[in-house]
């Protein structure tokens, strides 16, 4: 009996190791490996997806105003003297070839309805027409609207297809301005150009622009033909290069 004893102690103490090892927790404690697994998760969920590169950002070039082969330029009297003889100039350094056309004391009236304009442009093939008209009726206006209200659209139908300009009579009487008004609400789409404003030299007359005051206008048209009154290159609809209302 007392031999056997031994035996049995040392199984039971066996056991007893066997279970404690089962039982007992990982280097560093059970509690710090489970406080760990969060952490890890929340560190990885932080990490930002990696952002598409951004393409590089190049500025729009601004609108080119168009350029033309050919310009017709008719009208009145006004069209000769100092405002053709500084126009031609421009568009000839700007690769357009310049025709200048004068009709003393011209009306509205023979414009749309002889047979002038439209020999003059089968002849030319203009791709831009400056439309010096006006002048002849502010002496005498009185009612535009009855006066020349039923011809400006017939002049308009001859030149239409071509980008044009109407290039208002400089007045020469503040009393004269309402006839010009009544022109630029209706010339479109002929864009519209008033120098009613500008201090122009006259000839002995104090109506026709004399070289100098040509010069003054030419300079001024000019501005709004490359600026705010620009035909835009491939710009549908005959787009501005700013808003008309930039118009002088």
């Amino acid at each position: 009996m007392n031999s056997k004893a031994p035996s049995v102690l040392s199984f039971v103490s066996l056991l007893a190791i066997v279970a404690c090892s089962k039982a007992a927790p990982p280097a560093g404690g059970q509690a710090e490996a489970d406080a760990a697994a969060p952490a890890t998760k929340a560190a990885t969920s932080a990490v930002a997806p990696t952002a598409p590169a951004e393409a590089p950002s190049a500025e729009t070039p601004a609108p080119a105003p168009k350029k033309y082969a050919r310009v017709l330029h008719t009208g009145d009297s006004m069209v000769g003297g100092g405002l053709a003889r500084a126009l031609g100039p421009k568009f000839e350094a700007d690769g357009t070839k310049y025709h200048r056309d004068v009709i003393e004391s011209g009306t509205i009236h023979e414009f749309s309805q002889n047979d002038h304009l439209p020999k003059l442009i089968a002849s030319i093939k203009p791709d831009l027409i400056l439309l010096t008209l006006g002048a002849n009726h502010v002496p005498h206006s009185i009612d535009p609207e009855k006066e020349i209200g039923p011809y400006l659209p017939k002049l308009l139908k001859r030149v239409a297809g071509i980008d044009c300009y109407w290039v208002a009579p400089p007045i020469w009487k503040p009393s004269q301005a309402k006839f010009n008004q009544w022109l630029r609400e209706h010339v479109a789409p002929c864009r519209f150009y008033d120098a009613s404003a500008l201090d122009i030299a006259r000839r002995p007359d104090k109506i026709h622009p004399n070289e100098k005051g040509g010069e003054v206008w030419a300079d001024d048209f000019w501005k709004y033909f490359k600026g705010p009154g620009a035909f835009v290159e491939g710009a549908a609809g005959g787009a501005l290069l700013a808003p008309d209302a930039a118009a002088p």
